[in-house]
This record gives C-alpha cells, structure tokens and sequence, in this order.
C-alpha cells in the first residue's frame, strides 16, 4: 500500500514592512553617502526633504526611497528627535511583531490540525486496505474451512452411516436369532406342556383315592421322622453342651493339678531350706557342745587325747595337700583347655571374616552378573519384541499393500460402473423426455380435436356428480346400487357428512381437469384398478368390488390430502392409501412390472414386512392378510407396512379410487379408500370401468362426426399406450438415477477406501522402516552388552568363598572340641576344688579341735560364747524355715482342697456326658425307626412315586420353558426395538449426510471472485460466509470515501502550510523589524556603562552575531539570519544614523 509522504513547500516572495526597512534603505544610502562626500554641510543635511510616517510599501512611492532613488542625499535630525522616533519605531515594531507572533501561532495551531486530519485520513486509508486485504483472506480462509469442515463431516458422517448399517445387521441377525430363539422355546413350552399333561394323566390313572392315601401315610412317616430327628438334634445339642461342660471341668482339674503341684514344689523348697537350717543349727549345737565340753575339761582339768587329735590333724593336713596338687593340676589343665579354647575361637572369627569377605564378594559378582544378565535379558526381550515388531511391520505392509492395489483394482472397477450408470442416465433421460413428449402430443391432439367436437358440456362439468345422478335415474340399476349412489351424491355435495374443511378444499368446477371430481380424473383412477386386484389374486385374495359411496369418500379425501398431506381420516370404512402424484397409472400389472406407485404401496413395504416375518415367524407371517389383527399387535409395524397390508387385506371387500388436486392446488394426489361391507360391491371392475367410459364417451356423441369419434378413440388408445410407455421410462429414469446415485457413492467409498488404504500403505511402509531402525539398535545394543566376564568373576568367587567355608567349617570342628575339652576341663576342676574345700573343712575342724585341747580356758570360754552366738543365729534362721514351711504346706493344704474339688466336678461332668450320650442313642433309635416305618411307607407309595415324580419334573421343565419363552419374548422385543433404533438412526444419519452433501455443494459453489464483489454468495445459508464477504464489501465500499477524506484533507494541509508559511514570513519580517527597531532605540537611549562598540538586538535572538569591520566603513554584512547593523556617527553636533540592511535568504522547513 501507499506510504504517506510529507509534503515539501517552496519559498515564497515575501512582503517587506517598510518601518525599519525603509530607515535600513535609507541608513545604507546615508551611508555611502557620507562616505562618497565626508565634508557634507550639516545646514544641506538639514534642508533635506525627509518622511517618516510608517507606511508600508510594495516596492517604491515613498519618499525616502525616492530619496534613496534619487541620490546621496542626507537626513539629519537632533538627536531628541531620533531617540522620540526611535522609541515609537520600536513600540509599533513590538505591536507588529505580536501581531506576526499571534498569527503564526495561530497559523501553525491550523496547520498542526490540519497535519492530524491528514495523519488520520491516510491512517484511515491504510487501515481501509489492511481490512480489505485481511477481510479477503479471512473470507477465503472461512470458505476453505468450512469447506474443510464439511467434507470432514460428510466423511464422518459416510462413516457413521457404514458403521449404523453394521449395526442394523447386526440388529437384524439379532432379531431372526432371537425369533428363532423364540420359537425354540415355544416349542420346547408345547413339548414341556404336553409331558406335564401326560405325567397327571398317569397319575391320575393309577387309582387317586389309594393315591392320597398312600401318599398321606409317607407324609405321616415322613413328619414322625422329622421329629425324630428334631429329637436328635436336641439330644445332640445336649450332649455338646455336656461335653464344653466336662472338657471345662477338665481344664479346671489341670488348673488344680498345676496349682497343686506349685504348691508341693515350693514346699520342697521350704523343707530343704528348713533341713539346712535345722542341720545348720544342729551343727551349730555340736561346735557350741565342743567348745563347751572343751571349756568344762579344762576347768574341771579332765584330759583329752593329744595324740589322736594331733594324728587326725596330720592326716587332714594330709589329704588337704593331696586335695591342692589334684586342683593345680586340674586348674592348669583347665588354663590349658581355656587357652585352647579362645584360640580355637579367634581361629573360627579369622575364618568367619574371611567367609564373611569371600561371601560379600560372591554377592557383589552374582549382583553384578545378575544386572548385566538382567540387562541382556531385557536387551533380548526387547530384540525379540522389535523383531517381532519389524517381521508384523513388514506382513502389516505386504497387507496394507495387497489391500491398497485390491482397492484400487476396486476403484477402477467402481468408476466404471459409474461412467455406465451416468450413460444409463442419459439414455433413460432422453428416453422419458421422448415418452414424455409424446404424452403431450398426444393430449394435445385429443385437446385439439375435441376442440372441433361438439360435447355435452352439461356432463362435463357435473362431473362425478352427474355420474352418480345417472345411477340413480337409470333403470337398469339395482336399488343398492341406486342407494349408494344417492348416498355418494349427498357425500360430494356435502348434504350429508359435510366436513368443516369441505368449502375449503372442495372444488365444485367439475369440469377442472385436475379435479378429482372431474370426468378426466375418473377416467384416470379406472387405471388403477386391474392392478389393484391382480396384486390381491397374487395374494390368494378375492377381487375387489368398486364402491360409489367409496368412490366418492376417495374424490373428497383427494381434495384434502392435496392441500393439507395427511390422511383426513373421514368417509372411508375399513382403510385408506394416500400417495403423492396424480394422472393416469403407467406402470405394468404384475408384481414384476409395477410402477409408481404401487413400487412404494406394495413393493417396497412387502419387502419390509417380509423381513418382520423372518423375525417374528409365523406369530406375524399367519396374520398376513388381517391388517386389523396386525394394527391391534404389532402397531409400528403396521404402521411402516400399512399400505400393503390394505391392499391384500382379507377383510376388504371393495374399493373407491380418486385422483387429481383439490381447490387452491396444484399438488395432485391418489387416494385409495377400502370398505369391509359386502352391501358397498356396487360393480365388479369391469362393469365400473365400461359403465364409466360409456358414460363419459357418451358426452362426445352428442357432437362430432363418426371418423372424429374413431379417431378420438384411437388417439385415447394412444395415449393410454403412451401413458404406459411414459410411466417405464419415468420408472426406468428412476431407477438408473437411483443407479447412477449409488454407482457415484460406491465409486466415492471405494475412492475415500483407496486414498486410506493408500495412506495406510504409507503408514505402514515408514512403519516398518521406524521397526527395521529399531530393531537393529535393539542388536546392537544387545550385542555390546558383556555377560561372560561377570560369569567369569562369579564363579571365581564362588571358588574363593567354597575355599573360605572349608576353611570355616574345619575351624567350627576344632572350636567344638576345643569347647568339649573345655568344659570336662572345667568339670574336672570343679570336682577338684569340691574336694579340697572338703578337705580344707575337715583339716580346719581337725586344727581347730586340736587347738581346742591345747587352748587356755580364757580361749575356751570365747570360742564357747562365739559358738554359742552362731548357734543362736542358726536358731534364728532355723525359726524363719519353719515359719516358711509351715506356710508352704498351708499352700498344699489349700491346693489340695481344690484339687479335690475339681475332681468332684469332673467326675460330675463325665457322668452328665454318659446321661446324654444315652439320650442321643435313645433318640437315634427312635429316629431309625421312623426311617424304618417311612421305608415301609414308600415301598407303599412306590407305585405311585415314579408318576408323581414324573409329575414334579414336568412340572418344573413346563415352568422353566414358560420362563424361557417370556426371557424369549424380552429379548425378541429388545432386539425389534432395537432394530427400529437402528433404522431411526440410519434415516437420520442419511438426512444428516444429504444436509453435508448440500452444504459440501453449495461451498464448492461459491465463486470467490463474484462474492468477493457482491459482498455475498447469494446463498442464505452459508451464514458465516456471507459475512466474511459482507465484511470485505463493506471495507471496499468505505474506500472511496475515505480516500475523498483523504484528498480533502490534502487540501486543507496544503492551504494550512501554505498559510502558515506566509505567517512565518512576516513573522520573520517582524522579527527583522523588530531587532532593527530595537537597535535604532539602542542607540539614542544608551545604557549607562560605556561600550567598545555598539551593539545590535535581535529579536528572538538567543547569542549576539558578531560584526565584520571594512577598512573604509562598518556595513552589515548579509547571510543567513543576519539582523541589522548599524553605526552613529556624530558630526558637528549632529548625530547620523547609518544602518545596513540584509533580506534573509530563509530555508523553508519540510512538513
């Protein structure tokens, strides 16, 4: 898109202020002239002619410039004067210079404005184009993706529908299964029914009165027995209450026993502790006896023998030192076993260690064998798995590749049948336009030549009504028939059974061709008739009559169902058909030739009921021909195969058929209407056709030549044939539509089947090739994994830890001996110390006894005191036993009791046990004996248990059949409803799919361009569509007025910038006028320091410009923004005023 660009604006020539620059002009000419002519008179320099009024001029006029123009000349004033006009100049240059300031602000403030309109004006336009591109592509973007939405959902949709006609099968076969299920297990029910009925008449056969009474005498037998038993299982119950009893007792008597012997053991404990104490005491006793009996000799002076006790003393010492070398050498030889020992031990810790070690080490390598064998096994699992994987890849493929060019081979195949079937189409189309056309002809003809006929149009245009008149006032009529056709009259005029819709849609024009009530339309409803009853001859059914009263209820019903499409349920007696379309029937006769619309009536709803049939059996197959019975049990079926069912209804007994369309239509319709009552079989088919066509000629021989007559016969014979031949093509048409519509979807399925198969093939080609990859690293992979060297590793520490465990077990073996000796050592030592205490004892006795009798009396008495205190504590300790013992066998007396008692209860017990297990044996044999009289019984009853077991399982096979054939009956009536789910899901699937095959054609319809340029594809329901398309004809049609926004706004920037570029000139010019302005009231208004040199104001200015200084002058030199310069010059009292004057050559800005 077009990118703004700023616009670039030319210097302009500008307007010069003449205040400020007249006096630069005028000081310039000053000036020169004082440098031209230096002496100059003050007194000419006065008379000089001078104007300053403050004009500003274009170019020339005033009279400075003419002065200026005209040559050197001078003007001198006081210098009061030049400061008053100094200082009015600079007030009217400051005025101005606001002014100028004002305006440019004003100006730029325009032009900034205007700038922004410009800005969004082009924003505006380059956003128009971006939503014009972006509105196009979306639009674009939302066709492909709803384009893409709808294939995808059509495709979905083709799938769904397979997959629902899968199921409808599989409903289907479901549905004949269980039929035949059903009918299994009625048969088995009638098989189960009839056994029962026999086995009860067997037994009733056998004599019911012995019957009831043997069977009584066994229901007798069999209660005695039940209470015998009763009686057992209570005497049983006793008997296990008996046994907890005494298996209680029991325990309790283990329990005394226990305590009892508790009891015993501690006072054993208190009887050797009071035989300690007492053999304490007693010796006790004999040491204080010794001792005293010692003291006594002494002090009564009675002698001892020395001798003898020293000899004793001699021999205890004696055996004493036996006694020591026996412990020495038993405590060395136990040091030794010790010593031994702990070697043996230490020996069994070396080995255990190194058991330890070579055992960790064996782990270690089985740990490291088990990873690495574990690793090669999950490699080779995983090798085995891709392999298995790559080989199924590759037999996926060669199936994937064999399915693709089978298909393919099918596509092929399929297109052909397609191009066949669109040539089938074109021939069949070119044959019902040439059928159709000669059907036209033809009626035209017989419209052009009764044209030339003269006819009664007073039949004609009573029509049906006329007719029915006719049966009433002709003679050769029945009375029936008379009735009914007075009755049908009052019908058709609506004197009788009026409707409220009658006035609406009942057309009493007649002679309206496409009035059911019209001649034509009866001549056209005489055609259906043979068919109608060949159909019933096919069936086995009698013929049908043809009914006036139905006939009429027909012609009616037509008028309704033409305008509102529904049955209106009124007149007819036993049953209606309502098709869609009218005229004449074209199609053949038999089953085999049928055309519309006994293809729909008949065909097409005989197949589907013949399919009930083979689901439900002879259940519905029997009750073919009773519509009514069908209607009042199997409702929907009824309703879906209703049209075939009237027709070959046995219950039907006559006719009426109309065709044509009704008032304020032009829908046409044909209306078959049945009656049950033989009093409505007016005439037989024939008779009612030539009565008709008698009729209805009979009109056109009021008029009209005999050959008009012939020839009007012959071209309806014509036409009839015509009719005929329209009607096979019209149903030929159909057909090859039809074949042509499913020849294009297997043709599209087997195209949708091969680009998938082709896609699979892909699929499964990289498929394979990703398998191949895999397997091979899988190999590899296995194969750089190492299992020998840590197989290796094990084994070898396995070696080392079977050395270790030798090494161990010897070490164990020498521990135990070692521990063995040891303790016999110990044993040894023990005994050996036994005896020397033994033998200290008695040496230590044999001393003391010696001492005894050597000792003074002073010691005898201490030794007797001494005794005598160790004989009263032992006398003491002595008490405590028997206070002890005394308790324990207080202990025993008390467990003993108990123990006693326990036993009495046990004894109790067991006794209980025996009363009861005689109970049980009582009541067991009383039990035998019931069994023996119910043997009895039966043996009795025999004769009758075979039939009334018979009885029994037939009875229990008929109740199991009954349940079968209902379970039979559920699941039959599931899978009906099932397949009526079935056949629901497929009609909406199939509406579903025609809806995504229109959206799918109306997308592919859409010409981007045109709605693009329309703003819309002209189709109402592409919603979204239209509005992308909308959106980009809105952006489009924006455009142009943007774009005129856009110029306008160009525009008014360019004049903007003009204005205020000329605002920024005469500011500039001000400026200059200003500075100039200023510097002349410089210079008469000096400040009050002195200055080297003067200076000149700029107005605006930010810094001082510098002068350059000539060598005969100081002139202001001209440049970019320079201001003025100027000198004062003062000459015999008169200050002069010279100035230079510069115009700037200004550079314009870019805007």
């Amino acid at each position: 898109m077009a990118n703004y660009s700023p616009q670039h604006f030319e210097p302009r020539a500008k307007t010069v202020n003449v205040k400020g620059v007249a006096n630069r002009a005028v000081a310039t000419v000053l000036t020169a002239g004082l440098i031209a002519q230096p002496l100059m008179s003050p007194l000419a320099a006065i008379a000089a002619p001078s104007t300053d009024n403050g004009d500003s001029v274009q170019g020339g006029g005033s009279s400075v410039e003419n002065t200026v123009a005209a040559g050197n000349q001078a003007v001198v004033k006081t210098a009061a004067q030049l400061a008053e006009e100094s200082a009015k100049q600079l007030k009217d240059a400051q005025a101005a210079y606001d002014a100028a300031q004002k305006k440019a602000d004003a100006a730029g403030q325009s032009q900034k404005q205007a700038q922004q309109q410009k800005n969004q004006a082009s924003q505006a336009v380059s956003d128009n184009e971006i939503e014009q591109n972006a509105a196009e592509v979306a639009a674009l973007q939302e066709k492909i993706d709803e384009l893409k939405a709808a294939v995808e959902k059509a495709e979905q949709q083709q799938k769904k529908l397979g997959d629902l006609n899968d199921q409808l099968d599989q409903a289907n076969k479901s549905v004949e299964d269980k039929t035949q299920a059903l009918k299994d297990a009625k048969a088995k029910q009638d098989e189960a029914k009839k056994a029962l009925d026999d086995a009860q008449a067997k037994l009733e056969a056998m004599g019911m009165d012995e019957y009831e009474a043997a069977k009584k005498a066994v229901e007798d037998a069999q209660a005695k027995l039940d209470d015998a038993n009763k009686a057992v299982a209570t005497a049983q119950a006793n008997l296990d209450q008996a046994k907890a009893a005494e298996a209680s007792a029991q325990q309790e008597k283990k329990d005394t026993e226990a305590a009892l012997t508790s009891a015993q053991a501690k006072k054993q404990e208190t009887a050797a502790a009071l035989a300690a104490a007492t053999t304490a005491r007693d010796n006790a006793q004999q040491k204080f006896n010794q001792a005293q009996a010692a003291l006594d000799a002494a002090v009564s002076g009675t002698g001892v023998d020395l001798s003898a006790l020293e000899a004793a003393k001699k021999a205890a010492a004696g055996e004493l030192k036996t006694a020591q070398a026996e412990l020495n050498a038993a405590t060395d030889a136990d040091a030794t076993a010790q010593t031994n020992l702990q070697a043996a031990q230490a020996a069994v810790a070396a080995a255990q260690e190194k058991a330890n070690a070579a055992n960790a080490a064996v782990a270690s390598a089985q740990s490291a064998y088990g990873a690495a064998n574990k690793e090669y096994n999950a490699a080779a699992s995983k090798r085995d798995a891709a392999k298995s994987a790559y080989e199924q890849a590759q037999q996926t493929e060669a199936d994937k590749k064999a399915e693709y060019d089978r298909l393919v081979e099918v596509r092929q195949q399929k297109h052909s049948e397609f191009d066949q079937a669109r040539a089938e189409v074109t021939d069949a189309h070119n044959a019902y336009d040439a059928a159709n056309a000669e059907v036209e002809k033809l009626n035209q003809q017989i419209a052009d030549l009764k044209s030339n006929m003269t006819v009664d149009q007073n039949v004609i245009s009573q029509g049906m009504f006329g007719f029915m008149n006719y049966i009433i006032g002709g003679s050769q009529f029945t009375a029936t028939q008379k009735s009914n056709a007075s009755t049908a009259a009052s019908m058709l005029m609506g004197t009788t059974d009026k409707q409220d819709w009658y006035d609406n849609y009942v057309d009493q024009d007649m002679s309206r061709d496409t009035n059911p009530l019209s001649l034509e339309q009866m001549r056209n409803a005489l055609t259906y008739l043979d068919t109608q009853n060949n159909l019933r001859k096919a069936n086995g059914q009698s013929e049908l009559s043809v009914s006036l009263r139905m006939t009429a209820a027909a012609a009616l019903n037509a008028s309704y169902s033409s305008n509102i499409w529904d049955h209106s349920n009124c007149y007819f007696d036993k049953g209606e058909n309502l098709a869609g379309g009218g005229g004449a029937y074209a199609g053949g006769e038999t089953e085999d030739t049928l055309g519309w619309p006994y293809t729909g009536l008949y065909t097409q709803e005989k197949e589907a009921f013949d399919k009930y049939v083979k689901q439900y059996g002879d259940a519905l197959g029997s009750h073919r021909y009773d519509s009514y019975y069908i209607w009042q049990h199997y409702n929907s079926i009824y309703h879906e195969c209703g049209h075939y069912l009237n027709i070959i209804d046995a219950g039907a007994k006559a006719i009426g058929i109309a065709t044509g369309s009704g008032k304020n239509t032009d829908s046409e319709v044909t209306v078959f209407d049945y009656s049950g009552s033989t009093g409505q079989k007016d005439f037989t088919v024939s008779e009612f056709k030539k009565l008709v066509n008698d009729y209805i000629d009979s009109a056109y021989n009021a008029g009209g030549t005999q050959e008009q007559k012939e020839q009007l016969k012959q071209l309806q014979n014509k036409l009839a044939e015509a009719q005929k031949n329209f009607g096979a093509a019209g149903t030929a048409y159909s057909n090859a539509l039809d074949k042509q519509e499913n020849t294009r979807d297997a043709y599209t399925a087997a195209d949708t089947n091969m680009n998938t198969a082709k896609g699979e093939y892909e699929k499964a080609k990289s498929g394979t090739a990703a398998a191949k990859t895999t397997y091979d690293a899988a190999e590899a992979k296995l194969k750089g994994i190492d299992v020998k060297t840590p197989q290796t590793k094990l084994d070898a520490a396995k070696s080392k830890a079977a050395t270790a465990q030798a090494a161990l077990d010897k070490a164990n073996a020498t521990l135990a001996d070692s521990k063995t000796k040891a303790a016999e050592a110990a044993a040894h030592k023990a005994k050996a110390r036994s005896a020397h205490d033994a033998a200290k004892a008695k040496s230590e006795q044999a001393n003391e006894a010696y001492d005894n009798a050597t000792a003074s009396v002073k010691d005898l008495a201490a030794k007797r005191d001494a005794a005598q205190a160790d004989l009263a504590n032992k006398q003491g300790s002595l008490d405590e036993a028997k206070k002890a013992d005394d308790a324990a066998q207080a202990g025993v007396d008390k467990a003993q009791a108990a123990d006693v008692q326990a036993a009495t209860a046990l004894l109790d017990a067991k006794q209980a046990v025996a009363a009861k297990a005689q109970a049980v044996s009582d009541a067991q044999a009383k039990a035998k004996a019931a069994e023996g009289e119910l043997a009895t019984a039966n043996k009795a009853f025999e004769r009758f248990a075979g039939a009334q077991k018979a009885v029994d399982d037939a009875k229990a096979a008929y109740d199991a059949a009954v349940a079968s054939v209902a379970d039979a009956q559920k699941q039959l009536e599931a899978a009906n409803e099932a397949v009526v789910d079935a056949n629901l899901d497929i009609f909406k699937a199939k509406a579903e799919l025609a809806n995504d095959e229109a959206l799918k054609a109306d997308l592919e319809a859409v010409d981007h361009k045109a709605s693009l340029a329309a703003g819309t594809t002209g189709n109402e329901k592409l919603v979204k569509l239209n509005a992308a398309y909308a959106r980009y004809k809105a952006a489009v049609d924006a455009a142009a007025g943007l774009k005129a926004a856009l110029s306008d706004a160009d525009a008014k920037l360019s004049d903007a910038n003009d204005a205020y570029a000329a605002a920024l000139a005469e500011l500039d010019d001000a400026k200059d006028a200003l500075a100039a302005a200023q510097a002349e009231y410089d210079k008469y208004h000096p400040k009050a320091e002195p200055q080297a040199k003067p200076q000149v104001a700029q107005a605006a200015a930010k810094a001082p410009v510098a002068k350059k200084k000539a060598a005969n002058a100081a002139l202001a030199q001209t440049g970019d923004n320079s201001a003025l310069a100027g000198e004062v010059f003062v000459i015999g009292g008169i200050t002069l005023v010279a100035a230079g004057v510069t115009l700037s050559d200004r550079r314009r800005k870019q805007m």
